[in-house]
């Protein structure tokens, strides 16, 4: 009895614990292995292979008689059903916990409840965003637009550049679906739900039997029948595993830009913490309400996992010394012992500016490799798309960026007092041209995101905050 029930507990962890139906079926081979090592080596005792006092004693026949009593004959009959009880009572025992693990696992009870999403570099020139307008047809919309009626309503989509990169940070666990656990976008600057911008998420699709990014307001297709299935925008290869951590770095992803493209690679990393070491030791490993645990840093650090030192609290230009940019506080209202804003986990740094920000701005033409994403910017002239130029501090006729949007009344105000901001979207830092009373409170109550707040949205003369870009970096 003792060996069987220890042998169905063996078998039960094996099953809780592997990923796929090969690796239980090689593990309980193991298992069968284990529990024949004594039979064999009682076989080896009976042939004489240790010693001749083994053999007799292995070889030595024990004969039990039983009695044929009445009492006798009840205690077998009470064994016997004691035995098969027992049997049952463990089947029943382990198939309960076995439920009971399943259904938490669906729930995301014993994965990571806090990730830390990288989309990649990737972009899509002309993906449909639904905004806020409602209409029955088409001309109710603006030129770059179209009606789209999904269900009862029906809203104004418009054609834009969509950056994967926007939407990096954290993604919480929020429910379950596709029997598997969802993850939800978190606030840029907090880190917490989002009050009212509509999230991204990441969650298992069940017509594909893939992991998909998705956005409820960002459609593949606004053609009926051509949508894809679960509205994806990302998604992984055919899998049926809980873990996207693990997901990520073993499998290529697709991404959507108007048409596919493979072999695409995402990060996900957990955003918890199992001990002090993933702190760097520069900081403490504490349990959160809303995950597992989580790095708690030390003063002067900060980051997920307590990687990076303080930021310098200003910065100046390398063309002009005189032009400083300054950090821009936040009082630690939160107690996270960050006294600045921490957007996309990088600072924000500002200066009050006005005419051209031409300390900020690079010299001459751009290099023949110079990109932006994906996009090439030639120096050849004839070419439509002008190069950046920079050439002159008070001439604006140089840049195509001011070029287009000097033409507007509203932008030749603002260039006469405005806030320079430097700050960090994802995966570049932007360096925009906003409005002169921009503060730390007034940026806390935007719920800032990068894509929806226009950032870099390829709407021309409407996207006329995002003056300079960055190359790819994480750097802080």
């Amino acid at each position: 009895i003792s060996i069987g029930a220890m042998f169905l507990t063996c078998l039960f962890f094996v099953v809780i614990q592997e990923s796929n139906v090969l690796d239980i079926f090689f593990d309980m081979v193991a298992l069968e292995f284990v529990e024949s090592i004594d039979d064999v080596i009682f076989n080896l005792c009976r042939r004489g292979f240790f010693s001749r006092r083994m053999k007799v004693a292995a070889n030595q026949e024990n004969v039990l008689h039983c009695s044929s009593s009445h009492g006798a004959r009840r205690i077998r009959k009470w064994s016997k059903r004691f035995i098969r009880g027992m049997y049952f009572l463990t089947a029943i025992v382990l198939l309960s916990c076995l439920t009971f693990i399943t259904i938490e696992q669906t729930r995301g009870a014993y994965g990571c409840r806090s990730l830390l999403v990288n989309l990649g570099d990737g972009l899509w020139e002309n993906a449909w965003v639904q905004l806020d307008k409602q209409c029955s047809v088409d001309d109710d919309c603006n030129s770059n637009q179209r009606c789209y009626r999904e269900k009862k309503e029906a809203f104004c989509y418009e054609n834009r550049l969509l950056i994967y990169s926007h939407f990096n940070g954290y993604y919480n666990h929020k429910d379950t679906k596709g029997e598997r656990p969802s993850y939800e976008e978190m606030n840029k600057e907090s880190g917490d739900p989002f009050k009212t911008t509509d999230p991204a998420e990441l969650m298992y699709c069940r017509e594909i039997e893939s992991w998909v990014f998705r956005h409820p307001k960002i459609r593949s297709s606004l053609d009926i029948g051509e949508e894809h299935e679960c509205n994806w925008l990302l998604r992984s290869d055919e899998t049926d595993d809980f873990d996207l951590v693990e997901l990520s770095t073993t499998e290529n992803w697709f991404l959507w830009k108007g048409e596919i493209k493979q072999d695409y690679k995402i990060k996900v990393r957990c955003a918890e913490c199992a001990n002090d070491s993933d702190c760097n030791y520069f900081g403490k490993c504490v349990s959160e309400t809303d995950v597992d645990q989580k790095c708690e840093c030390f003063p002067g650090r900060f980051g997920v996992f307590c990687e990076n030192e303080m930021p310098c609290e200003v910065i100046r230009s390398e063309k002009d010394r005189n032009t400083t940019l300054k950090i821009v506080k936040d009082l630690d209202k939160d107690g996270d012992n960050i006294d600045f804003i921490s957007l996309y986990g990088h600072p924000m740094y500002v200066a009050n500016m006005k005419g051209k920000p031409y300390s900020v701005m690079r010299d001459g033409y751009p290099g023949e490799s110079d990109q932006y994403f994906e996009v090439e910017y030639p120096v050849n002239t004839s070419i439509a798309v002008a190069p950046h130029k920079h050439e002159s501090p008070d001439d604006y006729q140089d840049d195509d960026f001011f070029e287009i949007n000097n033409k507007s009344v509203a932008f030749q105000q603002l260039v006469t007092n405005y806030t320079f901001l430097l700050r960090y979207t994802g995966r570049r830092w932007y360096g925009q041209i906003v409005d002169p009373s921009l503060s730390g409170e007034s940026f806390k109550e935007e719920e800032y995101h990068a894509f929806w707040q226009n950032s870099f949205s390829g709407l021309g003369q409407e996207d006329n905050s995002t003056l300079i870009i960055s190359e790819i970096t994480s750097k802080v």
